[in-house]
């Protein structure tokens, strides 16, 4: 009988140190989501807040989410400007070492937030921002970081960095995977740019300003926008000036989020079609594959309204 309670205890004692070591750690969304369950892959589940097709410009928390941003060990997000719902519940943690904000990771490229209306095609880029992860943001920085896949490169680096200091006995494993999502990641983007290097110089108009960092990695030609922000309609002066570039636009996209009436008058137009893109993935699966089906799905879509 001692030695079956002996080795009973053996066991459970072998058990209670895994079981401790499983993290505790909560996203805010899909791409960013993705990224950790790569990184942390078997040792565990990251929360995702903002699931399904919600988005962060109109997302209400539950205080089950409340109870899981106490009890998390890290989160990470994007950053205040995109997700103003967390600003309040973050200041408030105990535990301030738990939020990290991803658009002040180390090696992050940072764009100036574009006005909405008409763009010039191919306009020059010189609001470049180098994020660095003890510095604060500005208000007028495009927080859609994720679609450039360098910047995706700078935000595995940065996951993996954090897990590694809050769980070290995993660290082996968060290496691991981090260079194998490294590797696919560089992967996705050379197939990316070869399937969209046919369409580059053809102009287009999209609902809502989130693709600049897609837009510039990938050398498209985006006409204007409808919007900088979904949550405030247009005047009439921008519809106007939309109206009158998208003469010239091959295709208008919207997005799933948002019912965008407002772009049926521009498709009015015969050959100016009308398309979808989701920079948040929001129809598709959680998980470590939804980041690159996220950004295949937005160079699908692109490239099969603009080649038709």
């Amino acid at each position: 009988m001692r030695i079956i309670l002996a080795a009973l205890i053996l066991v459970l004692s072998g058990i209670a140190p895994a079981l401790a070591e499983t993290p505790k750690v909560v996203t805010s969304l899909k791409p960013i989501h993705s990224l950790v369950a790569a990184v942390m892959g078997e040792t565990g589940n990251p929360e995702l807040l903002v699931s399904g097709g919600a988005s962060p410009h109109t997302f209400s928390m539950k205080p089950s989410h409340a109870s899981s941003l106490a009890e998390a060990d890290l989160i990470f997000w994007v950053g205040p400007d995109l997700e103003g719902f967390l600003v309040g519940p973050i200041a408030n943690l105990a535990n301030e070492h738990a939020p990290v904000s991803l658009m002040r990771a180390e090696g992050v490229t940072l764009l100036d937030a574009r006005e909405g209306g008409v763009w010039d095609s191919h306009e020059d880029h010189d609001g470049h921002h180098h994020g660095h992860e003890e510095e604060e943001t500005d208000h007028t920085l495009d927080p859609h970081l994720w679609l450039d896949t360098d910047n995706a490169l700078a935000l595995v680096k940065s996951i993996e960095k954090h897990l590694s200091g809050t769980y070290p006995d995993l660290a082996p494993t968060f290496s691991e995977n981090a260079s194998t999502l490294r590797e696919e990641l560089q992967a996705l983007d050379e197939s990316l740019k070869d399937q969209l290097g046919p369409v580059t110089d053809i102009p287009y108009i999209v609902f809502h300003d989130a693709y600049q960092y897609f837009e510039e990695r990938y050398d498209l030609s985006p006409a204007g926008s409808v919007t900088a922000n979904p949550e405030v309609r247009p005047g009439a002066r921008r519809v106007a000036d939309l109206k009158q570039a998208s003469d010239s636009a091959v295709c208008v996209f919207a997005e799933p989020q948002f019912e965008a009436r407002i772009l049926q008058l521009l498709t009015e137009d015969e050959g100016v079609r009308l398309g979808y893109l989701d920079p948040l993935g929001s129809a598709l699966p959680a998980g470590p594959d939804h980041y690159a089906a996220t950004l295949r799905g937005l160079a699908d879509s692109i490239t099969d309204c603009l080649s038709r």
